[in-house]
């Protein structure tokens, strides 16, 4: 299942579609959204891979009382934060640089920053 973002025309808002199963419709304004599915990036693979070895090296620790396991598995919750957050934030590029600029949307979108002057 791949992440995906949700832009609606109207009100100018990108955001995050929830995982759990919701109408393609705006909460605020009750317009349709466009829906843009982000491709998964070699960072999802290795946030799986992190969060597999923090529950296997907790799990170490709390069977074994070695505290080196659990100085490891917060390592890893915190390189699991920093890979979450780029990850978010290539995937919020991403989905911006798939929207379809308009005369009108220009001004809004370049006060929430998603827009530069250079990208006219």
């Amino acid at each position: 299942m791949s992440v995906k973002y949700l832009y609606c025309p109207k009100c100018k808002e990108l955001r995050v579609k929830p995982w759990y199963p919701t109408k393609d419709y705006c909460p605020r304004c009750m317009g349709t959204l466009k829906v843009i599915p982000i491709p998964r990036g070699w960072a999802t693979y290795a946030i799986y891979a992190l969060a597999a070895t923090t529950f296997t090296f907790v799990y170490l620790n709390s069977t074994t009382d070695n505290r080196n396991y659990l100085y490891v598995g917060v390592a890893s919750v915190v390189a699991l934060l920093v890979l979450q957050f780029a990850e978010l934030t290539r995937g919020h590029r991403y989905a911006i640089s798939k929207l379809r600029v308009t005369k009108s949307d220009t001004q809004v979108m370049k006060t929430k920053g998603w827009l530069k002057d250079q990208d006219k």
